[in-house]
């Protein structure tokens, strides 16, 4: 969905993944409190602990863990890095998504360098504003 070259998914839709894993049920976004709720089917449990772990682990010891290995709670998560352009090496935009119980984040940061290294210590802050987990 959003691979390389042109950004094709919004930050909302992306963080509607890493809501997804955390939930294990895709669950639509709701703007405003009276919007409809939709939920999606369980995820296979065959899916969703692989999921689990491997954003758990991209947290403790990938790409996002010196940004987020002491944030609070059992935070999830998955960079990204999305070359666009030409050049050698090609200009980039930076993702970052995660999830923290039922809070999901997604962070986008247009010409950034790495997921992990410019947007994940911006979700490392929003997660530490907002609060514990």
């Amino acid at each position: 969905m959003i691979g390389q070259d042109r950004i094709t998914a919004t930050p909302l839709a992306m963080a509607s993944v890493a809501a997804t894993v955390a939930d294990g049920r895709r669950r639509s976004p709701r703007l405003l409190a009276d919007d409809r709720s939709v939920t999606g089917p369980p995820l296979p449990s065959s899916e969703l602990a692989p999921l689990r772990s491997l954003m758990r682990g991209v947290i403790t010891h990938g790409t996002g863990a010196s940004a987020l290995a002491g944030a609070a709670g059992d935070v999830i998560g998955k960079s990204g890095t999305a070359e666009f352009g030409a050049g050698d090496p090609p200009p980039t935009h930076a993702w970052f998504i995660a999830a923290r119980g039922d809070l999901a984040v997604a962070v986008l940061v247009e010409r950034g360098r790495s997921g992990g290294a410019v947007a994940a210590p911006l979700v490392a802050r929003f997660l530490e504003a907002y609060g514990a987990g």
